[in-house]
């Protein structure tokens, strides 16, 4: 998923499309914004926009994957937004960005299985948080909701099923 993604952002790169570019990160950005602060992630996804345009408008090229680059100014901008301080400073110059690609390896694996997780009834998709997302043993997803093993055991068989239907329609 990522390949393609980062393939179609070096031809947008390569075009010169910066707002296509940006554009197509603004629901990842928005609901990252918006998970982190509340009501006050629409200013603070506009924010990032804004900061990540500047930089493609300045010429700013990077060795990283443009995905990298956009949860980092976003990270960097959620973290002014609570600190209070401007948002519409350059990215650093020190910035070394084969750092970041591994702090976003977790926040894009999360972010895909939520996202798969979409798909399952509430039940299943509880119960795939607490052991996917989470971490739980399936004891600890059983105590914790309240449920026998066996129903936590045939809640991850069901969303095991649903998952597999999803991956051969792709």
């Amino acid at each position: 998923m990522a390949d393609a993604r980062d393939a179609e952002d070096a031809l947008l790169l390569q075009a010169g499309d910066h707002g296509g570019l940006v554009g197509a990160w603004y629901p990842v950005v928005l609901q990252r914004c918006l998970v982190r602060a509340g009501a006050a992630g629409w200013d603070v996804a506009h924010d990032v926009v804004e900061r990540l345009l500047a930089e493609l408008r300045r010429g700013k090229r990077y060795p990283v994957p443009y995905r990298v680059v956009v949860h980092m100014v976003t990270s960097w901008t959620l973290k002014e937004h609570f600190q209070g301080r401007r948002t519409d400073l350059p990215l650093p110059e020190g910035w070394d960005p084969a750092d970041a690609a591994d702090d976003l390896a977790g926040f894009e694996r999360a972010f895909d299985l939520e996202r798969l997780f979409e798909e399952l009834p509430d039940g299943d998709r509880a119960v795939c948080r607490l052991r996917y997302l989470d971490g739980l043993e399936i004891e600890e997803i059983a105590a914790r909701l309240r449920k026998t093993r066996n129903a936590v055991d045939q809640a991850l068989h069901r969303a095991h099923g649903r998952l597999r239907e999803l991956a051969r329609d792709l």
